[in-house]
């Protein structure tokens, strides 16, 4: 009885060696799936996090010029006080011309001051009328500039940094103006031709 009992055992130790083992390559291959989905997942966080950085230091760009832009616009109509004294007092040669030039450099020094933190003056009198950087307020005949040429400054525009803080106010040309033999000649023209017509 202990004999058939010790054989049953010996048999039942049997089955579970006779498990079948699986193939190496297919072990090696599920392994190389892993792998490569592991290896992409990293790949995909790494991208994530450089996007994240990316973001960041846009961020962090973007709200450093809003700052710059709101306290550069509060300081803008210190610039045009300055600008309207120079312009006011500019055919003065009396005593206030040292007061006007001391104030032309306080203009300077503050402007250089300014460029430090990317505030640069829009270029106006002698250049094309641009929309993006001028604001057109008034449009006059020239002699001296072609028509679309702005011809003075009425207030100053700045950049700052590549963006366009304020837009220039300009005077701009509509070319030479017409000579007043030309109109009466034409109206004369045109009275002629309606008397032939009607002789």
């Amino acid at each position: 009885m202990e004999e058939e009992d010790t054989k049953i055992v010996d048999d039942d130790d049997n089955s579970e060696n006779d498990e079948i083992v699986e193939d190496p390559d297919e072990i090696i291959a599920d392994l190389e799936r892993k792998f490569e989905d592991e290896h992409q997942r990293l790949l995909r966080t790494a991208a994530e996090l450089e996007n994240v950085r990316k973001r960041c230091v846009r961020d962090v760009s973007n709200a450093v010029i809003r700052g710059r832009s709101d306290v550069l616009n509060s300081m803008l109509p210190t610039i045009d006080a300055l600008n309207l004294a120079i312009k006011s007092g500019s055919d003065d040669d009396g005593p206030a011309k040292a007061v006007l030039d001391g104030v032309s450099m306080v203009r300077k020094q503050f402007l250089v001051s300014m460029e430090q933190f990317g505030l640069k003056p829009i270029e106006t009198v002698g250049k094309a009328f641009d929309p993006v950087f001028h604001e057109a307020v008034a449009q006059i005949p020239s002699e001296d500039h072609d028509s679309g040429e702005i011809i003075e400054e009425m207030r100053a525009g700045f950049m700052l940094g590549d963006r366009l803080l304020r837009a220039s106010m300009v005077i701009v040309s509509s070319g030479k103006p017409e000579e007043p033999g030309e109109t009466e000649e034409s109206g004369e023209t045109e009275e002629n031709h309606t008397e032939e017509s009607n002789g």
